[in-house]
């Protein structure tokens, strides 16, 4: 007797869950090109808040299934060869936190939104504080930690804005996962 077949899903099903999928990286690339949008002299605070690190946070305490390292990789990347910094820094940055938010998932998920806040402004100070010695690095001096805590400060801010946006996306993405 012959195996039943299973019918799998219709090209356009699989197309659809392949963009859903993409969706976190497609959110990630937009906090990158939002980062170099003047939002600051609008508000009076000459300071770029780090839109993709709150976008590789989220999806990293969230879906990481869906914002794959090598995907925050790209993310970074293109930070880098848009800020015409040293090229590598934030892609470098963006993968360790990935990683550090992937070893304390748990603690992040599923949580209260304070708990979520709060787990940010450490990442974020993370963050900071390893783009700044690397850049110190790269140029061979002390640079001043004021732009980058001012940077952290409004960047810290503003997330509870962007997770409540990015928790909608993952709504989007939750039938289809």
């Amino acid at each position: 007797m012959k195996p039943k077949e299973t019918i799998g899903p219709t090209p356009a099903a699989r197309a659809g869950k392949l963009a859903l999928l993409t969706l976190p990286f497609l959110v990630g690339l937009f906090c990158v090109f939002l980062t170099f949008v003047p939002i600051g002299s609008i508000v009076g605070i000459e300071v770029a808040p780090a839109f993709a690190l709150m976008a590789v946070y989220y999806w990293a305490a969230h879906q990481p299934e869906t914002f794959p390292p090598y995907a925050v990789f790209a993310v970074g990347l293109l930070q880098d060869l848009l800020s015409a910094g040293p090229i590598g820094l934030w892609a470098f940055t963006y993968v360790v936190i990935y990683g550090v938010v992937q070893t304390q998932r748990l603690v992040f998920a599923g949580r209260v939104p304070l708990v979520l806040w709060t787990g940010f402004a450490l990442t974020a100070l993370l963050a900071g504080t390893i783009a700044w010695s690397v850049a110190s690095l790269y140029y061979a001096r002390v640079l001043p930690p004021g732009p980058v805590l001012l940077q952290l400060i409004v960047t810290v801010a503003l997330f509870p804005i962007f997770a409540t946006l990015f928790a909608r996306v993952e709504r989007i993405l939750a039938p289809s996962l």
